[in-house]
């Protein structure tokens, strides 16, 4: 029979076999399990809700309401890690200005030793004391002198309201990325990154950026009641957007706010979430998230209801069902207090903004719980104050003026003495409970999908169970003449196709005789969630914002850490590897590559059945992350409070002997100075350049 005919009829009889091939299949575990990691997360979340909706069914007192309270304040308290003792606010002018019926006065005062609060007093004419209000900004890159918000004060100074403007972290004159000299910003004007970088830094060393933010407010408060205008019983919060947000947690967490106006400030349950496909999947601003709050139960609801019983008007741009729904459940916890006239909402129907209606629907608020008269029925016809006039700096920037401390000082400041120093190496109990990491149990519950024939091996693609509802998808790499020794373990942070595809790194692996078992740890490669990430997420430093970072911080809501669970999910293909017939049951190699690295760092430490691990280009150090104002490295590395307790080179010790780490990296992922690694890292720890080979 000729060449080409028998090749013919071998492809035909193929082209018949494949659909009954592929009917015997067992059908896989993603048909079972879409969206694995979201879906799993959100049940988790939804699941306490649904426990914590219970609880609040039956508060119908006001002495229930009021312990409920109490204890949304005291969670809030711990979840921002506290308040730092009082310092002199050493508070100065640096201009005023005089205008028809008012006066502003640029201030600053220190909300904590030589950490700088940039703002604007506005002062009405006349004798006081005056009621007062402290507004915190949303996230404009000019804050306060933000036109509509300008106009937002100046409605309320001439209604009699003292004012203080004031600018968080990472906005107007207190922004660390923005360069007066050029009028540009070194790595994105949009806030949310002069928050998010920072922020999720401090997570690692037990604080958080909220805090910072609260405690600002918190001094501004102190501020004003320094002021001989300033009536101390009749103090008030209102702010637009995050702005909002900050009004929100402030006017929760300190009673000395008397009434508050929330503008568009997330209004809204947190919970529960429904996962829609290819929605955006989070998360907001990182200091409008305090973490475990769904471990207490404390949606946003509960903190607006813990401003009660004083006065809350909640506002809003242009309608939405979920914004009526919480207003719903704020209004009847008011009533139930027997105050229903103070709460109180509104909406505007217009775009993303402190709009002309919300203006002068937060002046009326104020006059009437604060002078008990309707406020103005229209605004005046007065023009914003140019950025410059407001600046309490001579460029309008604190960073470019060398005035004080910033965020990021106080940050490397409090890093240099991190991690306390231990007498004695790490246990793996310790390692465990630093990460979060729960060793998975039950039954691998093996689906063997097909097996894929190559030159001179084949690929076994399959998946096994973690845990209940969390699948790991496998290529098992099998040589047809395996070499005795302990079988690898591949864990790539782009998933296994990264190397695993033909002609790549694990192809030369398994056609040298090595068995590979290549797998996805959850939301990696096969299981990567199809979501978009955030409103932000964009450009070099979209990480910030992206579906991992949501992801981890629906971990963190419950108390537990993404990392962790991928750490268990190396564990987890360690008891599948020694499962196999095939495999030496003497030990195994992990190795692993970005993420990967540090995963396999802390599997190795936690499972002595690794006798050999490998981490390529691995975070050198969670320090490492503190010692600059930016960053590559994605929020699934994190471990919140992990500085507190230890850092990379004190895991990797619980491993001397095995591990070798090959080519660390620094903050944006570039290689770093062996020497200098070596240094940190000790004798004991192999560190190299290059990539791992198998011969």
């Amino acid at each position: 029979m000729p060449d080409s005919r028998r090749r013919f009829l071998t492809r035909a009889a193929a082209a018949l076999a494949a659909p009954a091939l592929h009917a015997a299949r067992p059908g896989s575990y993603a048909d079972e399990m879409p969206d694995m990691l979201a879906a799993h997360l959100t049940g988790k979340l939804n699941d306490l809700a649904a426990r914590w909706d219970r609880e609040r069914a039956v508060i119908a007192t006001p002495a229930q309401i009021e312990a409920r309270n109490r204890f949304v304040r005291e969670k809030l308290g711990v979840m921002i890690h506290g308040t730092p003792a009082r310092n002199p606010l050493g508070a100065v002018v640096t201009a005023t200005h005089r205008r028809a019926r008012y006066r502003i006065e640029n201030v600053m005062f220190q909300s904590r030793p030589d950490f700088w609060v940039t703002g604007n007093l506005y002062v009405p004419d006349g004798a006081g004391p005056f009621p007062a209000i402290i507004s915190p900004c949303g996230h404009y890159p000019v804050a306060r002198m933000e036109p509509e918000y300008q106009l937002a004060y100046l409605n309320l100074v001439r209604a009699g309201f003292v004012v203080l403007a004031y600018d968080p972290v990472g906005q107007g004159e207190r922004r660390q990325y923005w360069d007066p000299r050029t009028g540009r910003a070194d790595i994105s004007g949009d806030p949310v990154y002069e928050h998010s970088m920072p922020g999720q830094l401090l997570l690692l060393m037990g604080e958080d950026l909220t805090h910072y933010r609260v405690w600002d407010g918190m001094r501004a408060i102190d501020y004003l009641l320094t002021r001989p205008e300033v009536d101390p019983q009749r103090i008030g919060c209102a702010g637009h957007s995050g702005g909002g947000t900050l009004t929100m947690f402030i006017s929760a967490f300190d009673e000395r706010v008397r009434c508050a106006v929330v503008n568009e400030g997330g209004t809204g349950h947190r919970w529960p979430i429904h996962l829609t496909p290819g929605a955006r999947l989070g998360p907001s601003d990182v200091e409008q998230n305090v973490f475990p709050a769904a471990v207490h139960g404390i949606d946003i609801c509960d903190l607006l209801t813990a401003i009660a019983p004083r006065p809350l008007l909640s506002l809003i741009e242009d309608y939405n069902p979920h914004f009526d729904r919480a207003a719903n459940h704020i209004r009847r916890r008011y009533e139930q207090l027997g105050v229903p006239e103070r709460f109180g909402t509104e909406e505007a129907s217009d775009p993303h903004s402190w709009t002309p209606k919300l203006r002068l629907a937060a002046t009326d608020w104020f006059c009437r719980w604060f002078y008990d008269r309707p406020g103005p029925g229209r605004e005046p016809d007065v023009e914003p104050e140019k950025p410059a006039t407001l600046y309490c700096t001579p460029n309008g920037s604190l960073r470019y003026s060398n005035k004080g401390q910033s965020v990021w000082t106080l940050l490397r400041a409090k890093a240099e003495k991190l991690p306390p120093r231990r007498n004695a190496p790490l246990t793996p109990e310790e390692i465990a409970a630093a990460i979060g990491c729960r060793k998975p149990a039950g039954a691998l519950g093996i689906r063997h999908l097909v097996t894929t024939p190559r030159r001179g091996y084949s690929v076994e693609k399959l998946e096994f169970l973690s845990e209940p509802g969390i699948y790991i998808p496998a290529w098992v790499f099998v040589p047809e003449r395996p070499k005795p020794g302990p079988a690898t373990l591949f864990f790539h942070e782009n998933g296994k196709e990264a190397e695993g595809r033909e002609f790549g790194r694990l192809e030369r692996f398994a056609r040298a005789g090595h068995v590979v078992v290549a797998a996805d740890v959850r939301g990696v490669g096969e299981t990567a969630p199809p979501h978009p990430g955030g409103a932000a997420a964009g450009g070099r430093f979209s990480h910030l914002f992206d579906a991992e970072t949501a992801l981890a911080y629906m971990a963190w809501y419950l108390d537990e850490s993404l990392f962790g669970m991928r750490v268990a999910d190396v564990l987890r293909t360690a008891d599948y590897a020694l499962s196999r017939r095939d495999v030496d049951r003497g030990g195994l190699r992990a190795v692993g590559r970005g993420a990967g690295g540090l995963w396999v760092l802390y599997a190795a430490a936690l499972d002595p059945r690794i006798t050999e691990a490998v981490a390529e280009r691995p975070l050198l150090s969670y320090r490492t992350l503190t010692q600059a104002d930016h960053y590559a490295h994605s929020a699934g590395v994190f471990v919140r409070d992990i500085l507190l307790r230890c850092d990379l080179p004190q895991v990797a010790a619980a491993v001397a002997g095995r591990l070798r780490i090959l080519e660390p990296v620094d903050h944006m992922k570039n290689p770093v100075d062996l020497t200098a690694a070596r240094a940190l890292y000790g004798p004991k720890t192999q560190i190299s350049g290059g990539s791992f080979e198998l011969d």
